[in-house]
């Protein structure tokens, strides 16, 4: 199974998806990390600055589409359609169905979760699905 976790510095997971820089995916086979790649996200220079959304609305994506941020949500679900799992601690609706139209599964963290935290989670089926979307951050609540 892969498993991909957006991230900063390729060890911690982000809390914002579409702005981080890379992806870490884990190549995971009878509970044991056999191989760790890390995916170059091309969309990270192009995404809005936190604070562009409108008010009311999370400023990591949820209820904005393309057209006001700069994602093109289908080019995360291309770059990750290998993977069966991305792990996240936040994600903006249109990421989630994007992601979700590729037959990949979303899950959810808590910041300050660590890959290998959420792993463990996982295999105790601890890992709580994410099918909306939501912000991870806590700089604007």
């Amino acid at each position: 199974m892969k498993i991909a976790f957006p991230t900063m510095d390729g060890k911690s997971i982000s809390a914002h998806f579409g702005r981080s820089k890379a992806f870490l995916v884990l190549e995971v086979v009878d509970g044991r990390i056999q191989h760790r790649e890390v995916r170059e996200n091309n969309q990270a220079s192009q995404s809005h600055s936190h604070g562009a959304a409108a008010p009311g609305t999370c400023q990591s994506g949820v209820a904005q589409e393309k057209e006001t941020h700069g994602h093109d949500h289908g080019a995360f679900a291309r770059l990750l359609q290998d993977c069966q799992l991305v792990v996240v601690i936040g994600m903006g609706a249109g990421a989630v169905r994007a992601i979700a139209q590729a037959g990949i599964k979303v899950c959810r963290v808590e910041e300050g979760c660590t890959p290998e935290e959420a792993l463990l989670r996982l295999a105790g089926n601890n890992l709580p699905e994410l099918t909306g979307g939501s912000c991870g951050c806590t700089s604007h609540h």
